[in-house]
């Protein structure tokens, strides 16, 4: 019997790992013929190309469009969101969508990074209406262990957690190094990710070596002031720039955030054979495997940093064919497969 379901993803215009989560999913969806719609603040901005079978819709202020979309038509709806402040800012429409028995997914991918007042009283309000999505997923351990310690009221020991996965790439030669090494820090500009630390790291290897290049990809509110103020000529701003243009000119990726919980960008740096340094903590080190694929280590020292750098550039070859070996632990068909499976066996359980 065909599935005459409509899958509708909501996200915010947010470009990171939430929005590669949802793209991901949307084209596993499509492939499978399902019926896609897609609200955004700018959907062509936020993901680029996209499959024209996929109905695409623009958020509006007055939120109309979200309204029109999910409470009209007489399909089964089934909604999809990474953003559990949705849960909130839409309460009253949610609540309207689910009392016509359709579903609500979200799924959560890290813990609230900066913290302020305004943001724990955000997940307190969510802590206490979560179970209005149907389905609560989370993207890692550490994210779930998060909301747990947060608000231990929340009954979420048994909720699923997804790993992500990504596309598989077939390399036709393991990458060398070059005299000029390229390295990389890509994410959002922004102090949970800390690009400072980035950039103290670059500065102290660019006072004995001339010959690496440091380059920093991604948009964020600190970008404008770094950009300022590191004029060095071997250190580079960038802002956004599509993966494939990042990765191509990429030798190392160097990430420097105190938590990382299962980052987009350590997988993809690997499906290029390229090693990753992190210095974080959360499930990035269900990535990275110590002295064989890169290195993590919790520490804020650019010292410590530098150390592994180096051990990695000496034996570069041995690390490069490492990353792209274990790339294929992480297949993005095969993740989704998973997780589609999962909410097939829940929804027929909860009838």
């Amino acid at each position: 019997m065909k599935d005459k379901t409509h899958y509708i993803f909501l996200s915010d215009g947010y470009r990171g790992g939430a929005s590669t989560f949802i793209y991901d999913h949307i084209n596993y969806l499509v492939k499978k013929g399902k019926k896609i719609s897609l609200i955004d603040k700018n959907p062509k901005k936020t993901y680029g190309k996209l499959s024209k079978n996929i109905h695409l819709y623009k958020i509006d202020k007055n939120k109309n469009t979200i309204n029109k979309i999910l409470n009209t038509g007489n399909n089964k709806k089934f909604l999809f969101i990474t953003n559990y402040a949705f849960l909130i800012k839409y309460y009253f429409i949610l609540k309207k969508f689910r009392e016509n028995n359709n579903k609500v997914l979200l799924t959560i991918h890290s813990g609230l990074l900066s913290l302020s007042l305004k943001k724990y009283i955000a997940g307190l309000f969510f802590s206490l209406i979560y179970k209005n999505a149907n389905f609560l997923f989370f993207g890692s351990n550490s994210a779930k262990n998060w909301w747990m310690q947060k608000y231990p009221w929340m009954k979420i020991k048994n909720s699923p957690v997804f790993f992500n996965g990504i596309n598989l790439r077939k390399i036709k030669k393991i990458r060398k190094i070059n005299k000029k090494i390229n390295i990389t820090f890509a994410g959002r500009l922004e102090n949970e990710n800390n690009p400072l630390l980035f950039l103290e790291i670059a500065k102290k290897i660019l006072k004995v070596k001339k010959n690496i290049f440091f380059h920093l990809y991604g948009d964020g509110c600190l970008l404008a002031n770094l950009r300022n103020e590191y004029r060095e000529k071997n250190i580079k701003f960038h802002g956004w720039v599509k993966k494939n243009e990042i990765f191509k000119k990429t030798d190392l990726l160097l990430i420097t955030s105190p938590i990382n919980n299962f980052p987009y960008v350590a997988l993809e740096a690997k499906s290029y054979g390229i090693p990753v340094v992190s210095c974080s903590k959360g499930d990035i080190s269900k990535i990275i495997r110590n002295g064989k694929d890169g290195f993590i280590k919790y520490t804020n020292k650019p010292d410590i940093m530098i150390i592994l750098i180096n051990k990695i550039l000496k034996n570069y070859k041995y690390f490069c064919h490492n990353s792209y070996l274990r790339s294929f632990k992480f297949d993005i068909n095969i993740s989704c497969k998973k997780f589609w499976r999962k909410i097939k066996i829940e929804n027929y359980n909860s009838r």
